[in-house]
C-alpha cells in the first residue's frame, strides 16, 4: 500500500526489488518503535497488535537477544536484520544499504558474532 501511494517518488532506472524492500524495512523500524513504546498493563495496545503471552525463560532470553541487538553499530544491525530476520539475498541486501557484497558478509559475520559474545555463548 505504501509503494503504491508513493509510486511517483520511484526513480525509473533504479531496480524496483531494492526500492520495494526499502519501504519494508523502514516500515518495520517505524513498527519496531511504537511497540517498544507502548506502556505495559493497557487493556488494547495501540498499534493493534495483540501480545501472546510468552513462557518466563522465552521471554527473558528474548529480552536478551533484543538488548545484544540494540548495542550492535547501526549497520551490523541492519544487515543482521535484512538477511536473517527478513531473509534477503546479500545481493539486495548490498543494493539496499549501498554497499558491496563482501562488506554484507563481513558485517554479518561481526554482528552474529558480536551477539553470540553479548549472550555469553561460545562463537563456532
Amino acid at each position: 500500500m505504501k509503494a503504491l501511494a508513493n509510486l511517483d517518488k520511484f526513480e525509473p532506472g533504479t531496480k524496483l526489488k531494492s526500492w520495494l524492500f526499502t519501504i519494508m524495512r523502514n516500515t518495520f523500524y517505524t513498527r519496531s518503535k511504537v511497540l517498544g513504546r507502548e506502556a505495559p498493563g493497557l487493556d488494547e495496545p495501540v498499534s493493534g497488535d495483540t501480545p501472546m503471552p510468552a513462557t518466563q525463560e522465552v521471554s527473558a532470553r528474548a529480552k536478551e537477544v533484543q538488548r545484544a541487538l540494540q548495542k550492535l553499530p547501526p549497520h551490523y544491525r541492519e544487515v543482521l536484520t535484512l538477511v536473517a530476520i527478513l531473509g534477503e539475498s546479500y545481493e539486495a541486501t548490498a543494493e539496499i544499504c549501498d554497499c558491496a557484497v563482501g562488506t554484507v558478509k563481513s558485517r554479518l559475520n561481526r554482528a552474529r558474532h558480536q551477539i553470540l559474545l553479548e549472550l555469553g555463548e561460545e562463537p563456532a
